[in-house]
């Protein structure tokens, strides 16, 4: 896991959104900075993080700096108690992350084969036309 951010990375891949801000409202300091991790962290992982360890400092400092709370916010955050498994719940929600069950998986199936994957093979036009391509150029 990546240790080690520019300032560009950070604001690129850390940033909250504005509808993510506004989960935070009303939330205590150590509650907004635990969910913003975890919603950050989810979202350039696509899991939680079991604890602050798993989380780059430079990143705690700029989703801190985003909320404007200080990083200590952290120290007292159960990531595997109560608010934390709540904060989870609210995410998944909020992201709309729904379970890849048969009903999806069948969806999927349908759409790759029927938007994405091609019918017939036919190669490129660039190299159709061209003479290295052809096997009568040998």
């Amino acid at each position: 896991m990546q240790r080690t951010w520019s300032a560009d990375e950070l604001s690129e891949r850390w940033s909250l959104l504005p509808d993510d801000l506004a989960l935070l409202a009303g939330r205590i300091d150590a509650g907004k900075l635990g969910f913003a991790v975890q919603l950050a962290f989810w979202r350039q992982h696509g899991r939680f993080p079991d604890e602050e360890a798993d989380v780059a400092p430079a990143v705690v400092a700029h989703l801190a700096a985003q909320i404007g709370v200080g990083t200590d916010a952290l120290d007292g955050y159960a990531w595997a108690g109560r608010s934390g498994r709540r904060h989870r719940v609210a995410i998944i929600d909020h992201l709309a992350v729904a379970a890849f069950d048969e009903a999806a998986e069948a969806r999927f199936r349908r759409w790759l084969a029927g938007d994405v994957l091609p019918r017939e093979f036919s190669p490129p036009r660039w190299m159709r036309n061209s003479v290295a391509g052809s096997p009568a150029a040998a």
